[in-house]
């Protein structure tokens, strides 16, 4: 779908479609004006790869998880930096998922909420491999190491996730403008869903169809979407009516060179509909580059859609860098 053209000095929402459950907002343009403030850094741990980031934007930092490539135990690092991605401190955390999305609620200065996937453990109930089912929330300490299912119950909060068409894999963001959480999932009634919350009914209620849900919808598939099959989801945020996603597969010997999509989707349609696809080169020259993580970086000149890159070193063993690149032009 074409892009629209951009407009500046824009607010957040304006007044437009009635009966919208997600009041009309504003959305990035992918095609315009943007920035790469964290270029080929180095995080905690250099043998494990990036998976997803989110801003502190209270204090100025950015928390990025990285996983061991090809571990299955759910185990993660977390590393703090400021806003050159220049290593501040990092955590351990244990049996919590893939990283591949997270949200950042601030609190104290190095201490933010985490909201990350989490119940790594619990068995499938067809037998497969173990994945995530719940939602956990814990403060981020730098030197930290926390098991989420040995840890005393100050420290962490789990939120079972009560949506009716509920399957697992949830994958959380947070939009820091609206303070809503966004949840993505795999459903019953489509292969990927997403539902959007007030981060206050969360924290109040938990996530049931009993809390309100501002809007609930399928995803495009990889098919409706128009992207190979290999073009795996590498992170999703929202900002006022729009979730954005990240798609893109690891160079390999058949494609070394695969392209990576960002997608935006009206949180108010349905189905498999979205407004905008589009292939980025952010990033093209980096080595072994692969799409990870998005998030929104509520900086001091305005909001900013970022989205992140791994990029993979030769060597035995294989080192990794991360970079991220933002999108600022808004319009609509």
């Amino acid at each position: 779908m074409a892009a629209v053209a951009a407009s500046g000095g824009l607010s957040l929402f304006s007044a437009e479609t009635a009966n919208a459950v997600v009041p009309t907002s504003q959305h990035f343009v992918f095609g315009g004006d943007g920035d790469n403030p964290v270029w080929r850094k180095t995080l905690h741990q250099p043998y494990w790869a990036m998976q997803s980031f989110a801003y502190d934007h209270v204090y100025g930092h950015i928390y990025f998880v990285q996983t061991k490539v090809g571990s299955t135990n759910g185990d993660l690092w977390m590393t703090r930096t400021d806003l050159s991605g220049n290593v501040l401190g990092a955590m351990a955390i244990h049996k919590f998922d893939h990283g591949s999305s997270m949200g950042i609620e601030p609190d104290e200065y190095g201490s933010p909420y985490v909201w990350l996937a989490g119940d790594w453990e619990s068995p499938n109930a067809d037998g497969s491999d173990p994945n995530s089912h719940r939602i956990a929330r814990f403060k981020y300490s730098d030197g930290g190491d926390l098991d989420y299912f040995d840890h005393p119950g100050q420290y962490l909060r789990e939120f079972s996730i009560g949506i009716s068409d509920f399957v697992d894999c949830p994958r959380p963001a947070i939009d820091p403008y609206t303070n809503r959480l966004l949840l993505r999932y795999m459903g019953t009634t489509s292969p990927w869903r997403i539902a959007l919350f007030d981060l206050a009914a969360v924290l109040s209620s938990g996530i049931s169809d009993d809390t309100p849900i501002l809007a609930k919808r399928a995803l495009p598939t990889n098919t409706q979407l128009g992207i190979a099959d290999s073009a795996a989801f590498q992170g999703i945020t929202s900002y006022g009516q729009y979730a954005y996603l990240s798609y893109g597969a690891p160079p390999s010997d058949a494609d070394p060179d695969p392209d990576s999509y960002l997608v935006r989707l009206d949180m108010n349609k349905s189905g498999g509909s979205y407004e905008e696809k589009f292939a980025t080169t952010a990033g093209a020259s980096l080595p072994g580059r692969e799409p990870q993580g998005m998030a929104i970086w509520r900086s001091s000149s305005g909001p900013r859609l970022a989205f992140g890159f791994s990029s993979k070193i030769s060597g035995s063993p294989a080192e990794f860098e991360a970079s991220v690149f933002y999108k600022s032009q808004l319009t609509g």
